[in-house]
């Protein structure tokens, strides 16, 4: 599976992004790539998810930010 992330500092439009590709165990790639991120799943309040693990190739979204920060994150697995 593989994994791109974007954090956004919404103050300073500083970004990252990048795709991580690694095997982990099955379910755990979007924590995992988060934390190459130095992001925590739990810490992120999500806003909008679509996410369907049961069905192989199907493509979850992800956006979030973390509170107290002025951080938005999004997600793409495919």
């Amino acid at each position: 599976m593989k994994i791109f992330i974007q954090v956004i500092d919404t103050k300073t439009a500083i970004y990252q992004t990048g795709m991580i590709e690694e095997s982990v165990l099955p379910g755990l790639e979007i924590e995992n790539a988060l934390k190459h991120f130095g992001i925590i799943y739990g810490e992120v309040t999500w806003n909008y998810c679509f996410t369907n693990r049961d069905v192989i190739n199907t493509p979850n979204f992800l956006i979030g930010y973390i509170e107290g920060t002025s951080k938005i994150i999004s997600v793409v697995s495919i």
